[in-house]
Order: structure tokens, then sequence, then C-alpha cells
């Protein structure tokens, strides 16, 4: 059997963003399993791309700032990824780092609560746009990886210690 590759990180900074498409594709063609792209350097516009650069890999957000955009407005994008990728498309989205929404002049609430309310907003609305991917959220502690169970369709460990996952699972 053969091993199965793992997934990548992709960014697309400023002056490169078509070698990143151009890396996209030659991650899909060497058989890796998914592309994910941070939310630095506009990770939704880089998925984007890579839904029409590529035809089968697999690829999402890693993670998607929940304080920097309405939740309607995402799940429209989402959804809409997620028609045209023909599903291969995963919304990886996280409450982010304070001192980086704080930079940016964004009020931010409970962790916890905010996301609750985001995905519930985003599920609500995403009957009329076609249907969301799947959501998966950013965790660093165990009430987020026990609220990724509750309303996500699964989690990515942010900034995780190898040492830590079995006790998050």
């Amino acid at each position: 059997m053969t091993p199965r590759m793992p997934a990548l990180s992709l960014a697309a900074v400023p002056g490169r963003r078509a070698q990143a498409l151009e890396l996209a594709v030659e991650i899909e063609r060497r058989g890796f399993s998914g592309i994910y792209c941070p939310s630095f350097g506009d990770a939704m516009g880089l998925c984007l791309s890579i839904a029409h650069a590529t035809t089968h890999i697999e690829f999402g957000t890693s993670i998607q700032p929940i304080y920097l955009q309405h939740p309607i407005a995402l799940a429209t994008s989402a959804s809409y990824l997620h028609e045209v990728a023909q599903g291969r498309f995963r919304l990886g989205i996280g409450v982010t780092h304070g001192p980086v929404v704080k930079r940016l002049g964004v009020e931010t609430g409970k962790p916890l609560s905010d996301m609750r309310e985001y995905v519930g907003t985003m599920r609500s609305a995403a009957e009329q746009m076609g249907g969301l991917p799947p959501v998966v959220l950013a965790t660093l502690r165990d009430k987020m990886v026990g609220l990724a169970v509750e309303v996500g369709d699964g989690a990515v460990w942010a900034n995780a210690s190898r040492s830590r996952m079995a006790h998050s699972l």
C-alpha cells in the first residue's frame, strides 16, 4: 500500500501570486493530499484561484479569521468556492490571535460564544446560497475542541504540540 502524501501549506505573497498557482498545480501533480492556505495574503482569493487551476486536490483556508469579515459575507464566498471547486474546498476559520485583530482596531468578544454565533449565522444563511463546504474550526484549547465537535465539521490544531494531540482528541 502506498502511503498517503501529506497536505501542504501554500501562501501567495505580492509579486509571486502566479508562481503560487504554478506551485499548486505541481503539488497536485505530485500527489499531495491537500493544500491549505494561511490567513495572510488573501487565503480566500488564493483558494478561488486554486479551484480554477487544479482538478482534483482538496484545498482550503487554514485559517480565515472570523473577526475580519461578516459571517454572511464569508458564507457567500465559501458557498461559491464550494460549488465551483466541486466539493474540494474546506473552510477553516478561527478567532486568530488577539494582537493581530487589536492592531487592526477590531473589537473582539469572547472567542467561544463569538465562534458559536458566527458558525450559526453562516449555517442559517447557507441554505439560500446552495450550501457550505465543511467548516473546520481552529483550536488551541479543550473548549474550542469541544465546540468544533458541536458546531463544526472538523478541527485544525493551531500551534499544537504533538504531545498534546492525544489529550485533545
